[in-house]
Formats: structure tokens, sequence, C-alpha cells
């Protein structure tokens, strides 16, 4: 079970007499506060279905007997408020429920926008205060075993149940006041079709990743940040044989696949307590599990050097990976493996991706910039080789791919 801490760092204010209160927001906020610093673990046992409601409900009548002298008939607008904003997302929900919607970012308790079909707009919400953001960050970050403190002012977490990832930051880190960056996934997933629909490639470019994906490609999904990496993923994953064994491991939970016959490993962090799990330690475990296909959510570490080793070793690979171009792929992989493969030559590292890699797919904004096969290793360069089987800027025609990749497509 996760490590858990009074809150009673975070909640500096004082709790205020009956006679402070100005509205019921003002009530919820407060007896909200005070279970927080008195039963966090309570919070997140409800939260995780491990105990009733009824165990809070009683903890909240305490508080509204004994110190807030609030009158019987009360009691259940109370409850119902703060069940409310401890189990909900509040002003968010309407934008979480909308499928159209990917990110809800907040920078401050007033200030939030949306990304609706790829584009940013400003959305009216106001938490009243600062406090009130504050408390509710707090909370978001508790329900998904996640701490936010002061010492610990930083929190990356994920809601299964509505498929969110979602980060948070308070002060100090955050000098402005507390901040929410939520990216949603959608509940049912887009698959190549639906991709096509969007604009997000041609059926030229759908019908050569179909034929990756059906056979046994290794392929790398490339660009910034939203730019569409893990989307594009788990619609390839998705395209792949329906009794083909598949190994998903993530930071985070976020490709959620449609496929049959796929595990989904996530990473422990420091935080959840017990021994501390990594990326590459899923990898590595993962490859005493004979499975046909491994996939890493996101390279951002020394994983790069255990996904190296696994595509050379014959296992069909897939992941994403930030870099601002497909050729810029396999330098910013080599920068990532380099601490955890020391016995190695950079030539060797290169010649193994370069073998065990087959295609990298590049987008941006939401659409697919370039194809590229992987040509081998070019000794005069000293670098892998590939070749453009499509590039958006140079029309809209796709290339054959050469007998390596064919040899690998279904």
């Amino acid at each position: 079970m996760p490590v858990l801490q009074s809150l009673h760092v975070q909640i500096t204010e004082k709790i205020p007499s009956p006679e402070d209160y100005r509205s019921f927001d003002d009530l919820f906020l407060n007896v909200t506060e005070k279970i927080l610093t008195e039963k966090p673990g309570l919070v997140l046992e409800v939260s995780e279905g491990k105990r009733d409601k009824s165990a809070l409900e009683k903890e909240i009548i305490k508080i509204i007997d004994s110190d807030m002298k609030k009158p019987v008939y009360m009691r259940e607008d109370i409850i119902k408020g703060v069940f409310d904003f401890m189990f909900g997302y509040g002003q968010l929900q309407p934008y979480i429920d909308d499928e159209d919607i990917s990110d809800i970012d907040g920078t401050a308790y007033n200030c939030f926008a949306i990304k609706r079909n790829g584009v940013r707009e400003k959305v009216n919400v106001d938490f009243g205060s600062e406090r009130i953001f504050d408390t509710y960050c707090k909370l978001i970050a508790i329900r998904n075993n996640g701490i936010l403190t002061e010492n610990d002012n930083h929190c990356r977490v994920t809601d299964e149940k509505h498929k969110l990832r979602i980060n948070l930051s308070v002060r100090p880190r955050s000098s402005t006041g507390p901040s929410i960056s939520i990216r949603k996934h959608r509940q049912v997933p887009y698959d190549m079709n639906d991709l096509v629909n969007l604009g997000m490639m041609n059926e030229e470019i759908k019908e050569l990743l179909e034929f990756m994906a059906k056979g046994s490609a290794s392929v790398l999904f490339c660009g910034k940040g939203a730019a569409g990496k893990t989307t594009l993923l788990r619609a390839f994953i998705d395209s792949m044989p329906e009794m083909e064994r598949v190994l998903i491991m993530e930071s985070d939970t976020e490709i959620y696949p449609s496929k049959p016959y796929c595990i989904q490993h996530k990473i422990k962090k420091k935080n959840e307590g017990g021994i501390t799990v990594t990326l590459a330690d899923l990898v590595r475990d993962g490859l005493t599990m004979s499975l046909d296909t491994y996939v890493i959510g996101e390279i951002v570490g020394n994983e790069a050097w255990e996904f190296i080793k696994a595509s050379f070793s014959g296992h069909r690979c897939a992941g994403t990976i930030h870099a601002e171009n497909g050729n810029a792929v396999f330098p910013r992989l080599m920068a990532l493996a380099r601490g955890d493969s020391n016995a190695y030559s950079e030539k060797t590292i290169m010649q193994m991706a370069a073998e065990g890699i087959d295609a990298v797919v590049y987008l941006r904004n939401f659409k697919v910039d370039e194809v590229l096969e992987v040509a081998g290793y070019d000794e005069e360069k000293g670098s892998v080789a590939t070749r453009y089987l499509y590039k958006r800027q140079s029309g809209e025609t796709v290339q054959k791919p050469s007998e390596r990749l064919r040899l690998k497509g279904g």
C-alpha cells in the first residue's frame, strides 16, 4: 500500500470557527481540510473501494456535530457537498466527460484552458481562491496514490477509471500557486480508420502501418509532446494479430489497448512503498516471459538501452520517444542509452539499433509528417542509415518499402 503522511504540513491555515463561515463552500472546504489533516489514509481507502463510504460519513458527522455545531437537518447537504468535493472533479468534470477534449490545464485557480480537437481555448473555470484550488489539487493526488506537500510539491498520477494522466504542482515549486495539467485518453479509442477520418494520415499510410503491425516490424513513434504518438501507437497495437501476446510497459497507464492478449505493467514509484520498479526493470523482467512483442509507452531514460537490446534479440518492439524529426530518433536513443551501456562502443550500440529497429514514424500537430525505414548501419557516416517512405512536405505518395521491411510485414 502506498506510503501516506499527515497533511498537517500542507494545511497551515487555522480552521475557522463557525461564525467565520460565509457559505456552504467554505464549510465544505473546511470539513475537507480537517479530514485530510486527520484521516488521509481513510480518504484513499474509500477512493479505492477498500473501505465503505459510511466510515468517512461518520468522520464528517463528528466534525459537523462537535467542531462546527451545525444543526442535524444540515448534515445531509454537508455530507453530499464534501463527498462531491472529495471524489468528483467538480468544475472540471464536464471537460473530463467530453470525448473531444484531450487536455485540461489550470495555471492558477481562475485560469484554465482546454484542447478540443487539437485546438486550445479558454474556459470559464474559477475555484474562487488559491486555498480552495490548493486543497483540490492535494485531493486529486491522494485519491490517485500520490503525495503533494510542501516538500513533495510536484506529483504525477494516473486515474485509470477516467483514463487520465495528471501532473500537479503546489508552492514552493510552483511560485504562482497550485497548477494542474490533465492529459485525457478516450474511453473509446481511435482505430486506424478513425485516424484517417481525423486527417492524421491518408489511406496509403494507414495501409503501410497496418502492414507493419500485422507482421513483426519494430517501430518507434516520435515527435514532441501532444503530437499524437500514444494515440497512433495504441491504434498500431490494436492492428496487431489477435493472438499476438504483447507486454506493455509504462510509467503511467496511458495506452489502454483494445486488443486481447496484452499484459500491462507499470513502474512502482518510491512513494508507493516497497521496492522501486523502473521501466528498465520491467523490460528486463519481460524478456523472461516468452512474449511476442514488447512495448514501452514512452522512452525517457536508461530503459532506452533495454529497448535496443530487446529489439536486437529478435523480439518485435514498439514505443514512443521525443525527437524533433525522424532522423533525430537515433542520436536521442543513443544519448538516453549511453549511461547504462558503457561496456559497448557507440558504434556497436548504433549497429544494434540499426539491426533491431525497422521503421520510425514522426508526428507533428496530430499528423504523420514522416515515415522512415531503417536501412542498416552506414559505416562511412558512422550512423544509422534511413530512407524516407513518406514525407508530408514533399507530397502524398508513399514509397514502396525495401525487401528488409517487406519481409517483416504481414
